[in-house]
């Protein structure tokens, strides 16, 4: 299990060295410090009302359904949450995802 972690571990930090070298260098980023926060406003966004949300909603949910149909819920909570990030951009901006 220590061998899996610690593989899992030095993977997602050389997959964030490439991606900060890759922002850092790509001639077309003319504000990498503004993408950083970017980023960042994203990674707080995300632990600080995000999370606390899903989880509140997953315990209210625990508590009143049955198991099958948390199941389903959280199928169906899949589906829309992967289909909400793949159309933000149409959605927000009337872009297409290009990558």
């Amino acid at each position: 299990m220590k061998v899996l972690r610690w593989t899992t571990i030095l993977g997602g930090a050389a997959v964030a060295v490439y991606g900060a070298f890759g922002l850092l260098t790509a001639p077309e980023i003319r504000q990498p410090r503004q993408v950083g926060y970017w980023l960042l406003g994203g990674v707080v966004l995300h632990d600080l009302v995000l999370a606390p949300v899903v989880f509140v909603l997953c315990w209210a949910a625990t508590r009143r359904t049955t198991p099958r149909v948390r199941r389903i819920l959280a199928a169906a909570l899949l589906v829309a949450g992967a289909t909400t990030l793949v159309a933000a951009p149409v959605l927000l901006h009337g872009r297409v995802a290009t990558r």
